[in-house]
């Protein structure tokens, strides 16, 4: 059984579903196909219909929105694994985080010191150079001049190594 990428209105994914349940939604009425397999198609006695991979539901569905939950990964994700007091591209071997208030201040005055507002991707060079200092103490500043550290929003889609190749253009990775 082949699995279906479920978009809602606006073209954001939903969610991976079953071609059964793919295959209710249209014939429902309630979804439309955007993309289909190629060579691949659903037969019965009467009808020949294309195989799903890719469907768009006709009314828009609310989802509510949540913040990520922090992490190592997440964070040099969100920085594009750039450094974000140089520039310099990092490999996940040479890319460490930054805490932009040091975090012995952050235990002093009692605030989580791991947090997405409070951290950065560094280059290793940087982060000797910053030290347990805050950014204006160390001389610093960010590389780009607009950047904030922010929490990414998520969508609840998770995704195995094994995606469809015409998913890639409905997900943003």
């Amino acid at each position: 059984m082949m699995n279906v990428l479920l978009l809602n209105a606006s073209y954001e994914p939903l969610q991976i579903i079953d071609t059964l349940r793919a295959v209710n939604l249209l014939f429902a009425g309630k979804a439309d196909l955007i993309e289909c397999v190629s060579g691949r198609e659903i037969r019965s006695a009467s009808a020949r219909h294309p195989l799903p991979s890719v469907l768009r539901l006709r009314y828009y569905v609310n989802v509510p929105r949540r913040g990520a939950a922090w992490s190592r990964r997440g964070v040099l994700l969100r920085d594009h694994y750039t450094c974000q007091y140089c520039g310099k591209q990092l490999n996940g071997h040479d890319a460490t985080i930054d805490h932009v208030i040091p975090q012995w201040k952050c235990r002093r005055d009692g605030i989580r010191p791991h947090t997405w507002g409070n951290t950065v991707a560094s280059c290793p060079r940087c982060q000797q150079r910053k030290g347990g200092r805050s950014m204006h103490e160390a001389g610093m500043k960010f590389y780009d001049p607009n950047f904030e550290p922010k929490t990414p929003r998520t969508n609840y889609l998770v995704l195995s190594s094994r995606m469809r190749p015409e998913w890639r253009q409905y997900i943003r990775l």
